[in-house]
C-alpha cells in the first residue's frame, strides 16, 4: 500500500515555486560572494547548483506521482546527498569571501567534509536496512545551513539591512519547522499544501533578502549617469 496521498497536478506544479525562489536567492548570494572573491564565487555557484538540482528532483518526484502514481525513490532520496555538499560549499565560500577576500581560496575543507559524509552515508546504506544514512547527511546539511544563515545575517547587520537579517533568520526557523513536519507519516493533502505554501513564502523572503544584499554591494550596483559622475576623477 502506498503511504502517499493522491497528489493533484496543481500541487505538484506549485511545488516548483519554492525551488525557483530558493534558486534565485542562492544564485544572488553566489553573485555577492563572487564580487568579493571570484574563486569563492565559483564555489558558491557550484553549491547553489547542487541545491537547486536537489529541489528540482524532489519536485519532479511529486509531479511523477501526480501524473502516474509511480514512486521513483531515486528522485526523492537524492535530496540530502545533494543539498548536504551544496550548503557546505556555499557556507565555506561565503565565509572565505568575508574573512579572506585577498587570499587564494582553500577549497579542500568543504570537499573533504562532504566526501566523508557521503562515504559514511553510503557505508550505512549498504550495511544497514534502516535509513540511518539519511541522518548523517541531515546533520551535515543542518550544520552548513545554520552556518550559511549566520554568515548572511551577520553580513546583513553589518550593512544595516535589518529586514534582510530578519528574513534570513525567519527562513532558517521555517526550514527547521518544515523539517519536523516532513517526518510526519501519512500526512493528508492539507498538510502538504501548508508545507508548500509556507515554503514558498519563506523562500520569497529569502530571495528578497538576498536581492537587498546584492543591491548593497557597490561592485554589483548598475552604473548610472550619476554614479559615473561620482566615480570620475
Amino acid at each position: 500500500m502506498n503511504a502517499y496521498p493522491d497528489f493533484p497536478l496543481s500541487m505538484a506544479l506549485q511545488n516548483y515555486m519554492p525551488v525557483i525562489l530558493s534558486g534565485i536567492g542562492l544564485f544572488l548570494v553566489a553573485r555577492m560572494v563572487s564580487a568579493a572573491h571570484a574563486a569563492a564565487g565559483r564555489l558558491a555557484l557550484a553549491g547553489a547548483a547542487l541545491i537547486v538540482v536537489a529541489g528540482t528532483l524532489k519536485a519532479s518526484w511529486k509531479l511523477v506521482m501526480a501524473l502516474s502514481r509511480l514512486d521513483l525513490p531515486l528522485l526523492s532520496q537524492s535530496l540530502f546527498p545533494l543539498i548536504a555538499p551544496g550548503f557546505t560549499l556555499m557556507a565555506w565560500a561565503l565565509f572565505w569571501s568575508q574573512r579572506h577576500a585577498n587570499r587564494p581560496l582553500v577549497w579542500w575543507p568543504p570537499a573533504l567534509v562532504s566526501a566523508v559524509a557521503l562515504l559514511g552515508a553510503l557505508a550505512l546504506g549498504i550495511t544497514r536496512a534502516d535509513r540511518a544514512w539519511v541522518f548523517v547527511l541531515i546533520g551535515l546539511s543542518t550544520a552548513a545551513n545554520v552556518s550559511l544563515a549566520g554568515l548572511l545575517i551577520r553580513g546583513a547587520l553589518q550593512r544595516g539591512s535589518y529586514v534582510a537579517a530578519g528574513l534570513f533568520a525567519l527562513n532558517l526557523l521555517i526550514t527547521f519547522a518544515l523539517s519536523g513536519i516532513a517526518g510526519m507519516p501519512n500526512k493528508p493533502l492539507e498538510i502538504h499544501w501548508t508545507e508548500q505554501i509556507i515554503s514558498t513564502i519563506s523562500n520569497a523572503g529569502f530571495a528578497w533578502a538576498a536581492w537587498t544584499m546584492v543591491r548593497a554591494e557597490p561592485k554589483l550596483r548598475p552604473l548610472t549617469a550619476q554614479s559615473l559622475h561620482h566615480q570620475a576623477p
